[in-house]
């Protein structure tokens, strides 16, 4: 009697790959040469791609670089700093009516930008204060209020807001100098916002901040004994990611011209957090890759049928928490991991570090000492 021994070999490389994907996966440590190459190429791709395309296309991938904007911000947030947020959606729509009334006052649409950012900032670091001091399920729901009371809120403010009616604005208008259309001009102004973004957020996660939200996210206690101010550290980056939303608020005013109560409820408090879940938490590279799933997925799935746009996003929270933990970016980590390695060049700091080795058990003043030099203090 033979032994379906193809069948069982089969079924152990499954599991063995689904127990993969089930794994961390460290930043692929690429050389020097390949990154520029990537780079270069990611964004000449993105400037050709607006002058070659239809106008919905450039509308649609307008939506994915806001919502990437959005998706870095809450990936330091919740993906570096261990706070879930469920209520961003709020100060998303406060940067919107911020830049919707202030042009339909007078103001030219790029002078709202600094003042949207500035006021979500603060409002974020006051909310930030006193809802960062619960933590987990209770900090989720307090903001999760926050995203269902926004449209009551800007209903009832319908003085400034225009209520349920909501308000038009006809704006970020070309310049002649240009000689672009309005959805390549306003695709441009999004790629731009989206570059500036990625810096600050990749020096922010790779350097002595980064470290420090990772200790604070890990262990507060030793973070704290470390010299880490873990409440300001909370505040500072759950203000700045409040200020990533505002910005993305201000960039929807110009692609979409209309702002309206019902576009900030808890849909959209639900899209930005399968954005992150899906992208891969603690990956920049998952906030883009998790903007096209709620862009282009909802869209694909309402062609079949107008409600299963919605369970799109139910089907895809449970799949990517049971088999993909860590989303998209994870699975290309994985995917990419055995050719990056191969190549040859020369490495950035990821390949000076000495991997992790088993040892004896070291005692609290040796452990101390270990994870004061892990966060850079």
């Amino acid at each position: 009697m033979t032994s379906p021994a193809p069948a069982t070999s089969a079924s152990s490389r499954l599991r063995g790959g689904l127990r993969g994907l089930r794994q961390a996966q460290p930043p692929l440590d690429a050389p020097v040469w390949l990154k520029w190459a990537t780079f270069l190429g990611v964004l000449a791709v993105a400037v050709l791609v607006p002058l070659n395309s239809a106008p919905y296309v450039n509308f649609d991938l307008s939506m994915v670089m806001i919502y990437a904007v959005v998706g870095m911000g809450l990936n330091l947030l919740i993906g570096f700093n261990g706070q879930i947020s469920l209520g961003h959606s709020a100060f998303f729509a406060i940067g919107a009516y911020i830049a919707a009334v202030g042009i339909q006052e007078g103001w030219h649409y790029l002078a709202v930008l600094p003042v949207a950012l500035v006021v979500t900032w603060v409002v974020g670091y006051l909310f930030g204060l006193p809802a960062l001091r619960l933590g987990g399920l209770a900090l989720a729901l307090v903001t999760l209020g926050l995203a269902i009371v926004t449209p009551a809120a800007i209903k009832r403010l319908d003085e400034y807001t225009h209520g349920q009616e909501g308000i038009n604005v006809y704006t970020a208008t070309p310049p002649d100098w240009s000689g672009l259309e309005r959805d390549q001009w306003v695709y441009f102004l999004c790629l731009v916002a989206l570059a500036l973004v990625w810096v600050i957020t990749r020096r922010i996660s790779t350097g002595r901040i980064g470290r420090s939200l990772i200790a604070v996210r890990d262990n507060e206690t030793v973070a704290r004994t470390l010299g880490v101010r873990s409440s300001r550290t909370k505040t500072a980056v759950f203000a700045l990611s409040a200020a990533y939303a505002g910005l993305g608020g201000v960039l929807y005013v110009y692609v979409v011209q209309f702002v309206g109560p019902d576009s900030f409820g808890l849909v959209m408090a639900i899209a930005f957090i399968s954005l992150v879940v899906v992208g891969g938490l603690g990956t920049l590279s998952g906030a883009i890759l998790g903007a096209f799933f709620i862009v282009y997925v909802p869209e694909w799935t309402a062609d079949i049928n107008q409600a299963a746009s919605g369970m799109a996003y139910g089907i895809a929270l449970i799949l990517f928490m049971f088999v993909m933990p860590f989303g998209l970016g994870g699975l290309v980590r994985a995917l990419l991991r055995p050719i990056v390695e191969r190549l040859p060049g020369r490495r950035g700091p990821l390949s000076m570090r000495t991997p992790p080795q088993a040892g004896p058990r070291v005692g609290p003043d040796e452990s101390a000492e270990r994870d004061r030099d892990q966060i850079g203090i």
